[in-house]
């Protein structure tokens, strides 16, 4: 944490309000609170990565972006900063720049297990293969136990069974991920599994309502499927084509 002057010490509170929201994918709340910590010290760079945290939440991507490149700009060696940025960057696409990004994260702290797991992904991408295996080897080393190692590792596996029990494992740590959510609805889809691509796609939903990426998820569910009436609160597709 960076140091806060003594008469600010009020907008620590405010910042760990909107953390503990965002824990709990209350992102309304938890904009709200982090911004209110941002009123009194626009500058903090954990603040900054906070309300960078919220946007990559809801996948804007390019919203985050800006918050950890000012956070790293305000403080260069800030390793959540650059983790983070590179974080933003691999899902925009650009694995050239979050690959740097990941670099500099390793620089500040290395043996992290997450780094390593950005390095693998962005050099898979690379087509940099073995390179990409020995970075994501060093991720299971250093931190297995990673949900996004294991969606990660669910994507790149060809054999959708195999992907599907890879993406179990990261389910299995963490519930409430996103990520593997979609995911797994994509390859239950894939399989002709639309009901359980529907209970799961039902269940990205209620974590995230408003996120882009659950949102065009569900487009495709009822594009590809005959199975939009599991849901309990349906996206209405017909309806944002005038139907």
């Amino acid at each position: 944490m960076s140091r806060i002057p003594a008469n600010k010490l009020y907008a620590l509170g405010w910042y760990n309000e909107g953390i503990a929201h965002l824990k709990i994918n209350q992102f309304e709340e938890a904009m709200q609170f982090i911004n209110t910590a941002l009123d009194a010290l626009p500058e903090n760079p954990d603040f900054l990565i906070g309300k960078g945290d919220v946007y990559l939440s809801l996948g804007n991507y390019e919203e985050a972006y800006y918050y950890f490149r000012r956070a790293a700009d305000n403080e260069p060696d800030n390793f959540r900063a650059w983790l983070n940025m590179g974080t933003a960057l691999m899902r925009l696409g650009n694995y050239t720049d979050a690959l740097a990004c990941y670099r500099q994260a390793n620089i500040v702290r290395d043996h992290n297990g997450e780094v390593w797991l950005g390095i693998g992904i962005c050099l898979l991408n690379l087509g940099e293969t073995d390179e990409a295996s020995n970075a994501l080897k060093t991720a299971i080393r250093l931190k297995p136990n990673q949900p996004a190692l294991w969606y990660h590792l669910g994507r790149i596996e060809r054999d959708t069974r195999k992907a599907l029990n890879l993406l179990m494992r990261g389910y299995r740590m963490d519930p409430d991920n996103i990520d593997i959510l979609l995911e797994m609805t994509r390859i239950y889809i894939q399989l002709g599994n639309q009901e359980e691509a529907g209970r799961v796609l039902e269940r990205a939903y209620e974590i995230s309502p408003k996120n882009q990426r659950v949102v065009e998820m569900m487009e495709y569910y009822v594009l590809e499927t005959t199975w939009n009436e599991v849901f309990d609160k349906p996206y209405d597709y017909s309806s944002e084509n005038g139907e």
